[in-house]
């Protein structure tokens, strides 16, 4: 590269130090604006609140039920809703039979959280009212058909979030692999209100 300030009395230098191609870091650049635009349209360019809510939300869902299995509609889909979302039947597609429920407030937010259980494992799913959750830091998104996935770890659970009618949902589970919840979320978006 040609050095556009030679020292006094010289002419053009040239450096031989190992520099990127030109057009190299432009299409880096671009990349990652794609990736901004995507994640942006996908939960919302105002994310509302602080972006370790979902981990908060885990944390409230490791507490366990508060009250028993709730009560099933005709088709089998728990007769529960929250902030306008009905929580999904998992019993027929993937073996997750509702067991459980709790109900928290996670920074001003109210959480409804349905406990499932398939072979002796179970996972909470939880509709948080309110605008789409922020990604949580460290989270990674998991590649697939919709709806868009970020999986994550907290409190020693696996985790995933995902949007379902206009709010947030997060899924955690213990000793419970991603692919599970996953699976759960993507079914659980065919279900009612679309993700």
């Amino acid at each position: 590269m040609v050095n556009p300030f030679p020292p006094a009395g010289r002419g053009p230098t040239v450096s031989d130090e190992g520099e990127d191609p030109p057009g190299r870091g432009t299409w880096w650049g671009l990349g990652v604006i794609v990736i901004a635009i995507v994640l942006a349209v996908a939960f919302g360019v105002a994310t509302h609140g602080p972006d370790d809510v979902a981990r908060a939300v885990v944390a409230a869902q490791a507490r366990g039920p508060q009250s028993g299995a709730p009560l099933v509609t005709p088709s089998g889909a728990p007769a529960v809703t929250a902030a306008g979302v009905a929580f999904p039947n998992l019993m027929d597609r993937l073996g997750w039979r509702a067991v459980g429920r709790r109900d928290d407030t996670v920074s001003d937010r109210a959480v409804t959280t349905l406990i499932y259980e398939r072979v002796g494992r179970r996972i909470a799913y939880s509709v948080v009212s309110g605008p789409p959750l922020g990604a949580p830091p460290g989270s990674r998104v998991i590649v697939g058909r919709a709806p868009v996935v970020f999986g994550f770890d907290a409190d020693g659970r696996t985790a995933t979030m995902f949007n379902r009618g206009g709010h947030s949902v997060v899924i955690s589970g213990l000793g419970v692999s991603p692919s599970a919840l996953v699976r759960a979320a993507r079914s659980s978006s065919r279900d009612g209100a679309p993700g």
